[in-house]
């Protein structure tokens, strides 16, 4: 009877495994046992190469759900060898094993989050066959061990993606480090990112920004400013500040690079500095979710298109410059405007003024005080030649500057 029963249930699965193959969905059997003298199948069959619908021959469809049913066997070796062939195959197979897990056997789910998240570490952001994505999806919209699983390789994969992140950017010529940096009115030292000159202009490398988690500054400049670069900047976790700057002069710049800006819920600092803004690109930035300052130098934006940024944008700190810089700093709380720092290699060094110098005019304007100073600046291009007057040990003295352009090192 016993025997009788046993090999009824075997030809129910072999019924059960035609009947699917005849709908056109690849079946594997599954293994016996190990008892009445049955070898164990070692994998599955051979069909013919035909093509199915997630781009797999029928072949290849058929070793995935194999070894996805494997995952379960009561071998451990076999359940190890089910894992290695699995990530063999590659992320094709995540979907399978997606599907595996919602019958809520645990070694099933384990192994399964376990070859996920050996894709997300493994691979780029960009060749990771949705592994991530996959993960987030679990931990949001499971319960119980699924979820816990999930959510606990997500911790190990960003950890291992921030430190990717910083070697793969370097090596595509994106700096990630200390220096200068603009925000509003003033030079900081910050951390920061920058893509320019010296990124390669693989896009694909740029979708490792999203996995540097602790810096909040970010700089694009030249070739660089372009909406696919924007699109990937915005997904930085902590970005707060953006400069965009020092585009080829009549170079025209797409609208996606200020509507990719649109998609943060929150910008804390925005400075675009000798890059060309159109009417239509203004009104972007006008609707943009600024939060304190906002920095328009040498853009060509009119001061009418300025002053509906400024409606649009109460109590927003903006910067709106013609463009010229003259390379000094004084100290704010002072009457006068009293020099604390020549920055080099810009007209006010080029012009011999020095630190504790009284400036006392720019132009035809009378300083009194650091921001009449960079209000007497502003009115003037890059190239402009205006003249500075101060007083250095009591006495007036006068030299003739050509501005430049504002430069970080």
């Amino acid at each position: 009877m016993r025997l009788f029963n046993h090999r009824s249930k075997f030809a129910t699965l072999l019924v059960h495994g035609c009947f699917l193959l005849s709908l056109g969905v690849a079946c594997a059997q599954q293994p016996v046992g190990n008892g009445g003298g049955t070898k164990e199948q070692v994998g599955p069959s051979q069909p013919t190469d035909t093509r199915s619908g997630n781009g797999l021959t029928a072949a290849e469809t058929e070793q995935v759900v194999y070894w996805v049913s494997q995952l379960s066997n009561d071998h451990y070796l076999r359940r190890e060898k089910a894992s290695q062939k699995l990530r063999e195959l590659g992320p094709v197979v995540i979907p399978e094993l997606v599907t595996a897990m919602n019958g809520g056997d645990l070694e099933v789910i384990e192994r399964s989050i376990a070859v996920i998240s050996d894709f997300a570490i493994s691979r780029s952001p960009a060749e990771d066959g949705n592994a991530w994505d996959t993960l987030k999806s679990i931990a949001a919209n499971s319960a119980g061990r699924s979820a816990l699983a999930a959510k606990s390789a997500m911790k190990e994969v960003s950890g291992e993606r921030f430190e990717q992140a910083k070697i793969s950017l370097a090596a595509a010529g994106v700096f990630v480090g200390e220096g200068d940096f603009s925000i509003a009115a003033g030079q900081l030292r910050r951390f920061f990112v920058e893509v320019g000159q010296d990124w390669n202009g693989d896009l694909k490398v740029l979708r490792w920004l999203e996995w540097v988690t602790d810096i909040e500054n970010v700089r694009v400049t030249g070739p660089a400013i372009q909406g696919g670069v924007i699109s990937n900047v915005v997904k930085m976790p902590a970005l707060k500040a953006i400069t965009i700057a020092d585009s080829k002069p009549d170079a025209v710049v797409d609208d996606e690079v200020f509507a990719a800006l649109s998609r943060m819920k929150r910008i804390e600092s925005l400075d675009i500095r000798y890059v060309g803004v159109t009417e239509q690109q203004s009104e972007i930035i006008s609707r943009l979710p600024l939060r304190a300052s906002l920095t328009l130098m040498g853009t060509g934006v009119k001061s009418e298109a300025v002053d509906r940024i400024r409606k649009r944008l109460a109590g927003l700190e903006i910067q709106y410059r013609q463009g010229g810089f003259l390379g000094v700093s004084c100290y704010p709380e002072d009457e006068t405007c009293v020099v604390n720092k020549v920055y080099p290699d810009t007209a006010a060094f080029d012009a011999g003024l020095m630190y504790r110098d009284v400036i006392v005019g720019a132009g035809k304007d009378e300083i009194t005080s650091f921001s009449t100073l960079q209000q007497a600046v502003n009115k003037h291009a890059a190239g402009d030649e205006i003249e500075i007057r101060f007083l250095r040990g009591g006495q007036l003295l006068k030299a003739k500057v050509r501005l430049r352009r504002l430069k970080e090192n």
